[in-house]
């Protein structure tokens, strides 16, 4: 008897595929209004700083309404939440539009709705991601994130590469325009997708406040090893392992001069190397020591951000870009898995909100980047990344036998 391929099996749920697909939509999106908002703010401002401070601005509400919008999604159900935290993301890119077609555009407008995307993006996220974890059996989670990094890194390599070329024809009002389309479009697909029935235990939490649901999720986390080292980590690496996107519109302007067309392959590539990552892991999976992949991935991404620093050649920095971006996916899709196999039901959301939480600090690791560019320098900035990365990690999981082991 002939054995269904994992990935083929988790494809062949109509919930499932529904989902990606919308979420497929929304993340070129989420890549398209990055890159167009680096591209924006450096024209207007010219200065490292500001495209790492609108990046930046948009973790803060996560970081504030995280928790919240995990127990919003446990508490009363995940898809209604995506919906109407997927229709204030459309609608930040919008405002945006409109400012840039009206010539009225300021470098705080950007800084208003930045966090307006980011309000959306703390509620969407803990139920989408408890999302797949409802639908997908949890031997088979590893594959159905790599599907999921298939899709986002879609986004990720085409979305730079339409924004560059549409810039140049176009402008970059065209750009907001076209992601508010497509986020429309994805949020008509979730309306496919079935609420996932509830658990009794999480049908008897609304008796609890919000704060006490809050608490007990924060108690759920701190009892179940590796979930504190785990985020932690994440957030460490995201804080202070990033800096090399801050930069790439600088060294794309002014140190290889291949000006906003350039600027996009340069994403695309990085994209396209991130692509075919996700596509090993949707395939085969990852190794069952997801610790250990995060710390190899990471070195290797670490060691790369140097090497771009100091390259010189555009065909260089391309091949560069390329393997960082395969090894990304490896290790976001490990820390994903070890969240969500770390969650019980009628905590997942919780739990996913920790891991939206920690994966959110992101942006003011471009923050980080664009401020120690703009003291130190940009060699300087990347290997102050580069260290503050890996080499923490390591110590984690040396300290950790948890953590060792998920």
């Amino acid at each position: 008897m002939r054995v269904r391929p994992k990935f083929a099996e988790v494809l062949s749920n109509a919930q499932f595929r529904a989902l990606i697909v919308s979420q497929a939509i929304f993340d070129l999106g989420v890549f398209m209004r990055g890159t167009a908002n680096s591209w924006v703010i450096f024209e207007l401002t010219h200065s490292q700083l500001w495209v790492g401070l609108i990046a930046g601005v948009r973790a803060i509400p996560i970081l504030a309404l995280a928790l919240i919008g995990g127990v919003i999604s446990d508490r009363f159900g995940r898809i209604n939440l995506m919906i109407g935290a997927g229709a204030l993301i459309a609608a930040a890119s919008a405002v945006t539009a409109i400012l840039i077609s009206s010539e009225l555009l300021e470098p705080w407008h950007m800084i208003a709705v930045s966090v307006i995307g980011g309000i959306g993006g703390a509620l969407y996220g803990p139920a989408f991601f408890a999302l797949i974890a409802d639908i997908v059996r949890s031997d088979r989670l590893s594959n159905a994130n790599g599907i999921l990094s298939v899709a986002q890194t879609t986004g990720e390599m085409i979305g730079p590469l339409i924004v560059g070329f549409v810039i140049a024809a176009s402008g970059a009002d065209t750009v907001f325009w076209l992601v508010v389309a497509g986020n429309v479009f994805g949020l008509m697909l979730l309306l496919r997708v079935r609420e996932p029935e509830r658990t009794a235990q999480a049908a008897y939490e609304p008796a609890q406040s919000f704060l006490d649901q809050i608490k007990t999720g924060l108690r759920y986390a701190r009892n179940t090893p590796p979930l504190l080292w785990l985020t932690l980590l994440v957030v460490l690496q995201n804080l202070f392992g990033v800096a090399i996107f801050a930069l790439m519109p600088i060294y794309a302007n002014d140190v290889l001069k291949i000006g906003a067309g350039g600027f996009g392959i340069m994403g695309g590539v990085f994209g396209g190397g991130m692509l075919i990552g996700a596509i090993a892991v949707s395939l085969y999976g990852i190794h069952h020591r997801h610790a250990y992949m995060m710390i190899s991935m990471g070195a290797i991404w670490d060691s790369g951000q140097i090497a771009f620093g100091f390259s010189r050649s555009t065909p260089l920095t391309l091949t560069i870009l390329f393997v960082m971006g395969l090894v990304a996916m490896p290790w976001v899709t490990s820390v994903l898995t070890m969240f969500q196999k770390s969650a019980a039901d009628h905590m997942r959301a919780r739990v996913m909100s920790l891991y939206v939480l920690a994966i959110n600090t992101f942006p003011l690791g471009w923050l980080f980047g664009g401020a120690v560019a703009e003291w130190l320098g940009n060699e300087e900035a990347l290997i102050i990344s580069a260290m503050l990365g890996t080499p923490v990690a390591f110590i984690a999981v040396l300290l950790s036998k948890e953590l060792r082991q998920a």
